[in-house]
Parts: structure tokens; sequence; C-alpha cells
């Protein structure tokens, strides 16, 4: 028999994010993971992609508000390799845990790190990273962090880093939208270069609950048989359902995507809620 099961994520003061799996009564068998023999399918690749993304967005929105720092250090010299650049931006980290411990706060940071893909004339992308951090050291002092002491010999010379304040004037959308920024497609940048992005242990993590069986029969097939419409119908039957999802969760759907899984057939829904203010 086919059901549901829900899996729902919690973060920030107004924000939900859902995922629904269509599922049967025969796959409650858990197996061991064999070892990957084949590159994983686009859709795949995809899924991955977007499941990193979510999970980034959820844990600054979680974490971060307003009174907190958004900085964008700079290179001035040659663009360094990815491995450099983590490199940098993690002893950069290390400097401003030393800085907060002196004002007696915890600290508590995500960065982001794009470019530094290998190019043909053996340099590389110009690499750049985006960072939120907790707020209450002065920024003039986060700032001579990151220029810190640098070797002559070094050829990566780090420049400057601007560090603008969050302002949440309506609830937590700004952070949401500097988390859109940061967690934007890996997919969309690997013309670019690679995309990384790493976190403080001390973050803390989104209720996440899952949950099987809970929608009806009659909702279950109504949800399955929507997304697996025809694509001529497509516009029409996706407003449906976010009225059936935002009915349902009485929140403002703010995005939705479903699919059907290529091989197996199965129906999949993500959506992405914001309390009502």
């Amino acid at each position: 028999m086919k059901y549901i099961r829900e899996k729902k994520v919690r973060f920030g003061k107004n924000f939900l994010d859902v995922d629904l799996y269509e599922m049967d009564d025969g796959q409650f068998t858990i197996e061991k993971r064999a070892k990957r023999k084949h590159i994983s399918p686009p859709h795949i690749l995809a899924a991955n992609d977007r499941h990193s993304r979510n999970n980034l967005r959820q844990l600054i929105v979680h974490n971060f508000g307003a009174g907190d720092y958004y900085l964008t250090p700079t290179y001035a010299g040659k663009p360094p390799p990815l491995e450099e650049a983590q490199r940098q931006c993690a002893n950069f980290f290390n400097r401003l845990k030393r800085l907060y411990s002196r004002y007696g706060i915890e600290f508590r940071g995500i960065y982001v790190t794009e470019g530094g893909r290998p190019k043909e004339d053996g340099t590389h992308t110009r690499v750049h990273h985006h960072i939120v951090i907790n707020g209450g050291v002065p920024r003039e002092e986060i700032e001579k962090c990151w220029q810190g002491r640098q070797s002559k010999d070094d050829e990566t010379r780090r420049g400057y880093c601007n560090t603008a304040v969050i302002y949440t004037e309506d609830g937590d959308r700004g952070c949401e939208r500097i988390a859109e920024y940061m967690a934007k497609s890996r997919t969309k940048g690997q013309g670019k270069g690679l995309h990384r992005w790493n976190g403080t242990r001390n973050l803390k993590r989104p209720v996440e609950t899952i949950i099987d069986n809970k929608f009806s029969k009659r909702s279950t097939a109504e949800l399955l048989e929507l997304v697996r419409t025809q694509q001529a119908a497509r516009q029409e039957n996706t407003e449906a359902l976010r009225r059936i999802l935002e009915r349902r969760y009485d929140r403002e759907l703010v995005d939705v995507i479903s699919s059907v899984n290529p091989i197996t057939g199965r129906v999949y829904i993500s959506a992405r809620f914001r309390q009502q203010e």
C-alpha cells in the first residue's frame, strides 16, 4: 500500500521545510549501502546539490539574524587555488575565535568558498569567500583579523574585508536573503569553479521530524495524481498543489518542487514555507 513519508525541518523563528516521499509497505527494510560502482546520474546529482543548499540555508537562518555580520573578504594579489583559499579562511576563523574569546563571546560562523578552478595556463579562476558570523565585536577588529600578518614570500596577498551588519526589518527575511545568496546552486557555478562551505562546530541544528502515514488515502492519491500529470497541464496542477500544501500547513508557501523519479517512478515533493505574519 502506498503512503507518504513526511520530513519536516523547523528553523529560525518562522521557517519550515517539508519533504514528501512516496513510499510503500515494502520499503521498511533498510539495507546496507553498496559500494559505489558508477557515476551518479544527473537527477541524483541535482537532488544532492539541492539538499546541500537547503542544509546551508537552514543553518544560516537558524543561527544568525539581526545584528550579526555578513563578510566579503578579498585577495589583493594572485588568486590562490581552492585548497589554499580554504586554508586561509580556516585560519581567519581561528583568529576570529581568539578575538571573540577576548570579549567573552562564543564565536559562530559559516563560510562559502567559490572559484579556484585550474585553468589551462596554470592559473586559477579568482577565488572569493562569503561569510556570516555572529555579532558583538567591533567590525574594525574583525577586518584586521583578515589581513593579519603575511609572509613577504607569500604570493597570496589578502586584501580588504568588507563587514556589513545584517538588518532584518521584516523578521528573518534579511538573513534569509543572505542565506539564499550563499547557498546558490553549485550546478550553475561549475563553469566558473567549485563551491564549498564550512561552519563552526557549535552551530545549532534545526529541529527535524519524520512521520509516516500521516496523510489519508484520499490525500495521498490526490497529491500523487497532481504530480504525475501531463506537462501540458503542469502549471494548472502546480497551483492546485500549492493550495493543498498551504491549507495543510497553514503557512505561506515560498517555493515548491515536485518530480517523479525516472527509475523508481515514485513521487517527491519539496516545499518551503514561511510563517504568515
